[in-house]
């Protein structure tokens, strides 16, 4: 009987073994051939997945030095009919393949010492190994050995995982085996809004997939309505609330929304996520609206009220959408073999044990939202605040008897003295530099609150300046062509006083009193018992922002650390979970000339306002011209460095993807509901973003982030939109010639508005072929659309002498070619592409 068992054991395990040795050999065959270098390469197949609507499998790679993954050494894969479609990859063909893999130090002493940095207690962390889960644990760091290359070399480190005490951030951490430096850290927490705060700066310009077989046989879904903002609703700016009664795509959730396959819930819990409130902003697992036997989730909103009165109303909601985003996104492609969010993976791939924690009525900030994704197999943390109201007074004047009735509109700041109930009292000065950007005399404030104009140097520095003379605290009054009013952002511990900020109007009001001889006595002071806060969990465009940036950061690479701003600065996550809000929260009506926002009700505006970005979404030019070269000098000044202002980067190519959905519209279709219709063009559009999502590189740019999309395009529809998708991103500067420049640097972009020759004239040759030939500096070669996607062209010399090899990825059909290390005579031009190989002869003659 043992022996059968055994046998049957082996003819399981054999067709998964069989596959990933097949296809890891396909792939060495590739590299080898095309590279040379395929022997020099170890790598380890991650996961496998067969894409339906690209008819071809994606393979997830891992480079690795003896077993050990090289940081960031990723590379995903297309492969059809056991050929490469497309590769996109981060591998290092430079390293040796076998280096001292013995660490001087244990983990446990490398985390003791980087801790430090973080200023946190180290006997706070549990040290887990990394596939080990974390089962409940709060203060877990998981830990693997890693190589990480430093000036071209590799360094044996550890990667630790591991979320902040009472934070937000959830860290990635590399650091040395040896002494514990630090080599480079991400935060893996994404924030839709930058710390809710404006930065007051010019921009500057300067593993393998597991199959188990279990019982398939699957309990009925738990029945369950919730009274709550149905999708495709954005807010409460844009209707009202119903009750929907078992919303569930039993394909993405075959047992409903509150059971995980062990265990039912009658709260907000279940397979995909676990909601529930964080008052106290410490990451505890708070309480959870219960809706009985019947999962009856109905209850009272009164959005006039405070919002702890409706907190149970809002962990509903926050629950529904979580779910929502779960289950659309599972239709494209989302699934547990794409690392998606569940408890339990049934069995289908992936790793199970990460369902989402959404946080409602989070007390760690306002004004904001976030989520932290970290590896598959570890559950992502979403966080949603509560949003101050969008007027609120903190200016009152006592004299003169013509201002008392003014009831001007404020923010506060990160920085310095809280403002109390009973507050300060004090006559206002204008400091005698209108911006307070230098040292102002000393004393010339005593006593007084100083008043300045916004701009030229930080907040910080101009109530730094203030609290040195002498003041009690500080008035900055935006200057006349200020565009964001908001929390002012900064730290600087020793500034003590209070500070505000107020509208231009209200600032030059306060000068001219003053000019013309008049005191100008005010109270500065805030009770926030009166405040009716915005619960950002009734934002169904934010919450799906947030979730989505689940979506693209484990579709992107390794899943998790792939889009790192740190290294990429045209990181354009903000954008995908943009365009993925978009999508979701279309109405019947929706029309490509009806501009579109963010978050207009968490701001406090209404469903006409600007939103919370730079500007509204529209193909109108008027509305939204933002282009290509609009990327470049996206940043500001944070904790002493220039950190790229990922916001306004992701606007520009959320621009560019919802341009190019109402191309696809006109042309397939408009669906509100992209699941619903999946031939709409609303809904081939979202396929086709999903899809390059899964098969661009790690850490892309706005230019590999298109090639991706067109690749998907070759691959699923043999690329019958590819010239609609190259006009659409041409058309905001990132054309056939548009170059990224240096990933490290966001000064350096450059647009172009062309299209691929063929996209102009219809002609698509069917033969490879060199013009001008003879070539005096350059040549170009014609791709035929079969060869499309990653191409080797070598050249060599009439004695078979290998002269050049380049690798490009080919989106469009004229590639060019310089001959500038080339001599005037004859050559051969061999090209290696996933349609065959090709020689061609050359003729240089300069």
């Amino acid at each position: 009987m043992q022996s059968k068992l055994r046998f049957l054991y082996i003819f399981l395990l054999f067709p998964t073994v069989y596959y990933a040795q097949r296809t890891e050999t396909i792939i060495q065959d590739y590299l080898f051939t095309n590279k040379n270098l395929g022997n020099a390469i170890s790598f380890k197949i991650e996961s496998e997945e067969y894409s339906p609507s690209m008819k071809s499998t994606v393979v997830k790679l891992q480079q690795t030095i003896d077993d050990i993954p090289v940081h960031n050494a990723v590379a995903s894969v297309l492969i059809r009919k056991k050929k490469i479609q497309y590769f996109s990859n981060q591998f290092n063909f430079k390293i040796e393949n076998s280096r001292n893999s013995a660490p001087k130090l244990s983990a446990k002493d490398v985390f003791s010492i980087l801790i430090l940095n973080f200023n946190k207690n180290k006997t706070n962390y549990q040290i887990l190994n990394w596939e080990q889960p974390e089962s409940g644990i709060q203060n877990f760091a998981k830990q693997r050995p890693v190589y990480f290359i430093k000036d071209e070399k590799p360094n044996l480190a550890y990667e630790f995982i591991f979320p902040e005490n009472n934070s937000p951030n959830f860290w990635n951490v590399f650091a040395d085996a040896s002494t514990g430096e630090i080599f480079h850290k991400q935060n893996l927490n994404l924030a839709c809004f930058h710390q809710n705060t404006i930065h007051d700066i010019t921009f500057k310009h300067t593993k393998t997939q597991e199959f188990s077989f279990i019982n398939d046989e699957k309990i009925a879904p738990n029945l369950a309505s919730y009274h709550v903002f149905a999708l495709p609703i954005e807010s409460p700016n844009f209707g009202s609330r119903s009750l929907v009664t078992n919303p569930y795509v039993l394909s993405a959730s075959p047992e409903g929304w509150h059971s995980d396959g062990s265990n039912s819930f009658t709260i907000t819990r279940g397979n995909n996520v676990y909601a529930y409130d964080d008052l106290g902003g410490n990451n505890q697992i708070g309480s959870s609206p219960d809706g009985g036997n019947s999962r009856d989730f109905n209850f009272p909103l009164n959005l006039n009220q405070p919002a702890i009165n409706n907190k149970s109303a809002a962990i509903t909601n926050l629950f529904y959408v979580n779910n929502k985003s779960h289950d659309n996104f599972y239709q494209f492609g989302f699934t547990e073999s794409s690392r998606n969010f569940q408890a339990n993976n049934f069995g289908k791939g992936g790793k199970s044990g990460d369902a989402v924690f959404a946080e409602a009525q989070d007390g760690g900030d306002f004004n904001n939202a976030n989520f932290a994704t970290p590896p598959d197999g570890t559950s992502p943390r979403m966080q949603m605040y509560l949003w101050q109201p969008a007027s609120i007074q903190r200016l009152f004047y006592n004299a003169p008897t013509l201002a008392i009735p003014r009831t001007p509109n404020s923010r506060n700041a990160d920085f310095g003295q809280d403002l109390t109930a009973a507050g300060i009292t004090a006559n206002i000065e204008v400091a005698n530099i209108v911006n307070a950007c230098n040292a102002l005399p000393a004393n010339s404030m005593s006593q007084k609150i100083g008043l300045a104009e916004r701009g030229d140097c930080s907040f910080v520095i101009k109530v730094k300046n203030i609290q040195n003379a002498g003041g009690v605290g500080a008035i900055i009054y935006n200057a006349a062509n200020s565009v964001n009013f908001n929390t002012m952002g900064g730290t600087d511990a020793s500034i003590t006083i209070p500070s505000i900020l107020i509208e231009n109007t209200e600032g030059e009001f306060i000068k001219t009193t003053i000019a013309n001889g008049t005191t100008v006595n005010v109270s500065l002071k805030h009770d926030s018992n009166n405040d009716v806060f915005i619960d950002g969990s009734f934002d169904n465009g934010i919450i799906i922002h947030e979730y989505t940036h689940g979506v693209s950061n484990r579709s992107t690479g390794n899943g998790y650390s792939c889009l790192d701003r740190n290294i990429s600065k045209e990181q354009m996550g903000e954008g995908w979970s943009d365009f993925f809000s978009l999508m979701m929260t279309n109405t019947q009506d929706a029309t490509a000339a009806k501009p579109r926002s963010i978050s207009t009700f968490a701001a406090g505006q209404d469903a006409a306002g600007n939103g919370i970005r730079i500007g509204k979404y529209s193909p109108d030019f008027a509305v939204d011209g933002f282009t290509y070269a609009s990327t470049n000098g996206r940043e500001f000044l944070e904790d002493g460095e220039l950190k790229p202002d990922v916001h306004a980067i992701g606007f520009v190519w959320a621009s560019i993807l919802w341009d190019m959905h109402w191309k696809f519209a006109n042309k397939f279709g408009f669906s509100s509901d992209i699941v619903a219709n999946p031939n709409s063009g609303s809904a081939k559009v979202t396929q086709l973003v999903m899809d390059g999502l899964k098969i661009q590189e790690c850490n892309p740019t706005f230019i590999s982030g298109r090639d991706a999309i067109i690749a998907a395009d070759i691959a699923s529809n043999n690329g019958e939109n590819r010239c609609m998708i190259w006009e659409t991103f041409a058309k905001r500067g990132v054309g056939v010639d548009a170059s990224a420049g240096a990933k490290n640097n966001i000064n350096d972009q450059t647009e172009d508005y062309k299209i691929p020759e063929e996209c102009i004239s219809g002609n698509t040759n069917s033969d490879f072929f060199i013009y001008p030939n003879p070539a005096n500096v350059e040549f170009s070669i014609n791709f035929p659309i079969s060869t499309f996607g990653k191409v080797v062209v070598q050249i060599y010399d009439l004695s078979g002498r290998l002269i050049s090899t380049t690798e490009k990825l080919v989106v469009n059909s004229r590639q060019k070619f310089s001959t500038q290390n080339l001599s005037n005579g004859n050559y051969f031009v061999k090209i290696n592409s996933i349609g065959g190989e090709k020689t061609l002869k050359l003729i240089v003659g300069k």
